[in-house]
């Protein structure tokens, strides 16, 4: 029976749960705090970020309208009588001046050291963030007025104090500062910091732009202090939970919160309750943390996703309310579920959910002899049950399944549960089960137990679903170190060896096998999920390419025709075969840096469709993540293929750098460099100074240093072992430079036969030199290979050494067709074909 509570909330009446007239304060039992990251601040750091991206492009995009705008702003203030402008920038320099003292005055006293080290980080991040901005960015967006209008107008200091610089340190404090303030507090520095900014704008203190730009550095800055060193979760305390639980008529004696290596942090805080009768209780609490984090995957489904199936973001105690009434209608289904108490608020805009706590583990904790195929056919014939009434669970992985000890099993953690879900939404959760399972029993055992448990209707559903997409996120990284352990062990078994393109372990692909083979299910296609694809990306990249840099470049297109009906088509057809050659040269330069052999017709194949990508994406940033992608598909693990693709870049710098070298000498020219705007010394020390702090947040901050354990070191052991493999075997060194070496080389070639065509008569060095020169200049231009200033670069260096201006004009177009368009029509089916046969 279901019973709506006066203040809010569900109750159930239980057999397990009495109802005494009176209760005493129960006995609370709290673990230490510690420090979370927190879904707020990530969302306040994208929101800042964000601002401060439009601040930016206001500034340097359309510099001319935001200087007259701000110039308007400017004269109004000065309209103003003085003595108001001076009282306005006295008042704010006061209180500039004051609330920090204040503050580290009671933090001090209070002996609140916490709070300190993250204001101080957030605040010197700020002021070096801000600085860099104002100075850099926004100096020529500033009206001409300024800041001459500010001359005699002064209040404590003169009037161009508090800056936008430290406006800014303000904002990082009061963000870093916020874990440790009440809501009072917090409203009151937010309203005073804004008061401050308001004014100095009005009073022209500071110009509108750099104030806006202010607060979004200082907000970017606090937020990711607090997300690199952890700040106090934002949930109701334990004596919350307690008074909760009295008040909604349970007789509470002890309360005790479950250590944090219990605790899921993306589901709530878990307490354990024993009444006055001694019925056991769990107590899942629900707060404003869980609310921003259900945010985020929402919106991280929507974007990856077609049809989502989300519904919409709930407050906590909607949620709590959802999942006891999804709890309630499994129950009625006949499958297996945890029996729900009661739903109600609690003080700080919490609610919890209260369920009847039995003896059980986690179907994920339990040991590999102590998962059953008796216990894995219970599960299953729970999630039948689930699946006939077309209640999707939503998160059915282990995790969410509990085993008593007698090996009865229960399903739990309904807070995502759809009624009258949709198929997809059905398939996912069969699919989800079915390879997180996998992963402990294997592909065959797993689908056994399975068919078992569902029956082959039912298990069959699962066929379209069986992808990363229709998998969540802890389900999908399982599935994926499960492959990598699979991978990494055929490896070493193996030693050295032969790839085959596309022949990586897959948990997924032998699992549709097995349910096809055991189930007799037809095969089906994959559910297509995604809603961009390489087809839709390639689509966008093409319009901008075709809109930004391919029409300015068919100006030309007359000229090239002319071209070549003037050439020699037998020397213009010999430069034919450079594109080809380039790509076999790029397919050696990737079996040089990978201590495995890679077959040679995929791994050509994919050089195309690479060389593609590289068309439509600035600094091959394309076709590295193509041989990325190909290279984890054939077996090698992530951080090894990583380094591969480095090495390839760092490859190809060096062998242009040398070549440069040897033609820059040989044609007894010398190469000027541009120089930066910036001083080299200057430069020098803000790299050297951004590059301590990061280095500095990393080992000093506990997420920094679980990144470095967790991620940084494992790639960069992978990478060593790469190099080391490499360096073992001349061949493969010998096959790598030569590759490196050849891939400029031949473009020269290339160049010096299309100039032969169009009846240009220069040295093979001084087209050389002419080439790598346009080619070091044309790599600063962000565009993809090049395109345009390449060709102004080509032109300029071959009529500087002598050429015909309309012989170089005409050779470098017939170059570029041939070398760089013709990998257009090449490339593009090669890549489809790469896709369908699952080389990428």
């Amino acid at each position: 029976m279901i019973k709506e509570v006066e203040s809010g909330g569900f109750h159930l009446a239980s057999d397990a749960v009495g109802m005494p007239e009176g209760s005493s304060a129960p006995v609370i039992d709290v673990p230490p705090r510690r420090t979370v990251r927190r879904a707020a601040d990530l969302w306040r750091l994208l929101v800042s970020l964000a601002a401060l991206v439009v601040t930016v492009l206001l500034a340097v995009a359309t510099r001319d309208f935001s200087r007259t705008v701000q110039q308007g702003l400017v004269i109004t203030a000065t309209a103003l009588p003085p003595g108001l402008r001076d009282g306005l920038v006295g008042t704010v320099q006061v209180v500039a001046a004051l609330a920090p003292i204040a503050a580290l005055t009671v933090w001090s006293v209070r002996r609140r050291l916490d709070p300190v080290l993250r204001v101080v980080p957030a605040a010197a991040l700020g002021a070096l963030a801000a600085w860099s901005l104002t100075h850099l960015a926004l100096v020529r967006s500033r009206p001409d007025a300024w800041p001459e209008v500010l001359a005699g107008r002064d209040g404590l200091v003169r009037a161009g104090w508090p800056s936008a610089v430290y406006l800014a340190v303000c904002v990082a404090a009061v963000v870093a500062a916020g874990p440790w303030l009440g809501s009072r507090w917090r409203r009151a520095l937010w309203s005073l910091t804004a008061a401050c900014a308001l004014f100095s704008v009005v009073a022209a203190a500071i110009v509108p732009l750099d104030a806006v730009a202010a607060f979004a550095v200082g907000g970017a800055a606090g937020s990711a202090v607090l997300l690199l060193a952890g700040a106090p979760a934002d949930r109701p305390a334990a004596r919350a939970v307690g008074d909760a639980l009295v008040a909604s008529g349970i007789p509470v004696a002890t309360l005790r919160e479950l250590p944090w290596d219990e605790q899921n942090p993306r589901e709530g805080t878990l307490f354990r309750a024993e009444t006055t009768a001694g019925s056991r209780l769990a107590v899942r609490v629900l707060a404003a943390e869980d609310h921003n984090r259900d945010l985020f995957h929402r919106f991280a489904r929507r974007a990856l996703l077609r049809h989502a199936a989300d519904a919409t973001a709930q407050s906590p105690l909607a949620a709590a309310e959802h999942e006891l009434l999804m709890l309630v209608f499994a129950a009625r289904t006949g499958a297996r579920v945890d029996e729900p108490v009661m739903a109600y608020p609690v003080a700080g805009g919490g609610a919890l959910v209260t369920t009847v706590d039995k003896d059980a583990r986690a179907l994920s904790a339990l040991a590999d002899e102590e998962m059953t195929d008796q216990v894995l056919i219970g599960v299953w014939k729970s999630v039948a049950r689930l699946q006939e009434h077309r209640l999707g669970h939503r998160a059915l992985r282990p995790e969410h399944v509990l085993v008593e000890p007698g090996g009865e099993s229960r399903l739990s953690a309904f807070a995502r549960a759809q009624l009258n879900a949709p198929p997809a939404v059905l398939g996912s959760d069969v699919a989800e089960l079915l390879a997180t399972t996998a992963v402990r029993v294997g592909p065959r055992r797993a689908t056994a137990c399975a068919l078992a448990g569902l029956g082959p209707d039912l298990l069959g559903t699962a066929l379209p679903y069986l992808q990363p997409l229709a998998l969540m996120g802890p389900a999908r990284r399982a599935v994926a170190r499960y492959d990598q352990d699979r991978a990494r062990e055929a490896r070493k078994s193996a030693g050295r060896r032969t790839l085959r393109a596309g022949g990586r372990p897959n948990l997924l692909k032998d699992l549709a096998a097995e349910v096809e083979t055991a189930g007799g299910a037809p095969s089906v296609r994959l559910a297509h999920l995604a809603r961009f694809t390489w087809k839709s990306a390639l689509g966008l990249a093409g319009a901008f390419l075709v809109l930004h840099l391919v029409l300015p470049q068919l100006a030309n297109a007359p000229a090239a025709a002319d071209a070549l009906a003037e050439a020699n088509w037998w020397w213009v057809l010999a430069v034919v075969p450079v594109t080809f050659v380039s790509q076999a040269f790029s397919t050696g330069l990737q079996w040089g840096t990978i201590p495995d052999r890679l077959t040679f017709g995929p791994t050509y194949e994919v050089q195309f469709a690479s060389s593609f990508l590289n068309r439509i994406t600035p600094g091959n940033v394309g076709g590295m993540a193509l041989n990325l992608r190909y290279l984890q598909k054939a077996g090698i693990e992530t951080g090894a293929a990583t380094a591969s693709v480095g090495l390839q870049s760092l490859a190809g710098a060096i062998s242009n750098a040398v070549v440069a070298a040897v033609f820059f000498a040989l044609a007894g020219r010398s190469h000027t460099a541009v120089a930066p705007d910036l001083p080299p010394g200057r430069t020098v020390l803000w790299g050297i100074a951004l590059t301590l702090a990061a280095g500095g947040l990393l080992v000093l901050t506990p997420p920094g240093r679980r990144f470095l354990r967790d991620m940084v070191w494992p790639f960069l052991r992978a990478a060593g072992s790469t190099v080391a493999g490499i360096a073992s075997q001349p061949a493969k060194v010998v096959v790598g430079v030569t590759a490196a070496l050849g891939l400029p080389l031949i473009q020269v070639v290339g160049l010096a036969l299309s100039l032969h065509a169009l009846g240009g008569d220069l040295p093979v060095i001084q087209v050389g030199a002419a080439y790598m020169a346009a080619r070091l200049i044309a790599g600063a231009a962000p565009v993809p290979g090049g395109l345009g200033a390449l060709e102004a670069g080509l032109i300029a260096g071959l009529t500087t050494l002598g050429v015909a201006a309309g012989a170089a004009t005409s050779a470098v177009l017939v170059y570029r067709l041939l070398t760089f368009w013709l990998n257009v029509p090449l490339g593009a089916p090669a890549l489809g074909v790469a896709e369908r046969r699952g080389y990428v």
